[in-house]
C-alpha cells in the first residue's frame, strides 16, 4: 500500500470517527440516554471488530475489508470475527475470493440500489476457515448469479432475487 493509499485510508477512518463523535454529541444534547448508550454499545462493538481483524496477522484482506465502504459506494459491509483468527496464512486467497465475489454480484445488481451486507469470520471444523456473506438488495437475474457464483467455488443460495447468502470455506 503506497503512502497516498494510507493517507486515504486514515482521512476516511477519521471521517467515520467524527460522525460518530457527532452524533453521540446529538443524543447527549437532546437528553436521548437511551440512544446514546445504545450508539456507545455499537460503536465499542465495531471497535472491538476491527481489534480482530487487524490482529489476525494478515494485511491485504483486513485492509480491503477495513476500506470496503468507501472503495464500493453500492455495497455497505459489517463484518463479524468470531473468535481469535489467524487469516496470515490465507490472505491472498481471501482477498482474491472477496474481490471475484464482488465482481460477480457488479453484474446483477441496480444502479440505484444501496446493498447490505455482513461478513462473519470463524474458524470451522478441521481447523477450516469458514466466511459467512450475506446480502441484502434486489438483484437481477438471480437464479444466473447463483450458477455463477457456485461455478466458481462460493456456495451461493438466494431468496425472493434480494437475499444473497454466500459460504466459503478455506483449508
Amino acid at each position: 500500500m503506497e503512502e497516498k493509499e494510507i493517507i486515504a485510508l486514515l482521512r476516511h477512518k477519521r471521517h467515520d470517527w467524527m460522525n460518530q463523535i457527532q452524533l453521540l454529541q446529538g443524543y447527549a444534547t437532546l437528553g436521548k440516554q437511551d440512544r446514546l448508550l445504545s450508539q456507545l454499545e455499537e460503536i465499542k462493538e465495531e471497535a472491538e471488530e476491527e481489534r480482530k481483524l487487524l490482529n489476525s496477522e494478515a494485511l491485504q484482506f483486513p485492509l480491503w475489508l477495513l476500506s470496503f465502504n468507501w472503495v464500493h459506494k453500492t455495497y455497505r459491509l459489517r463484518y463479524f470475527i468470531r473468535g481469535e483468527v489467524d487469516l496470515s496464512r490465507h490472505d491472498h486467497t481471501l482477498l482474491a475470493y472477496g474481490k471475484r465475489m464482488i465482481e460477480i454480484m457488479d453484474g446483477h445488481i441496480g444502479n440505484e440500489e444501496l446493498y447490505e451486507g455482513t461478513c462473519t469470520i470463524y474458524v470451522g471444523g478441521q481447523d477450516t476457515l469458514g466466511l459467512s456473506w450475506e446480502w441484502d438488495g434486489l438483484f437481477h437475474e438471480p437464479e444466473r448469479l447463483k450458477e455463477t457464483l457456485n461455478a466458481e467455488g462460493f456456495i451461493a443460495t438466494i431468496f425472493d432475487s434480494k437475499e444473497l447468502s454466500i459460504e466459503m470455506t478455506i483449508e
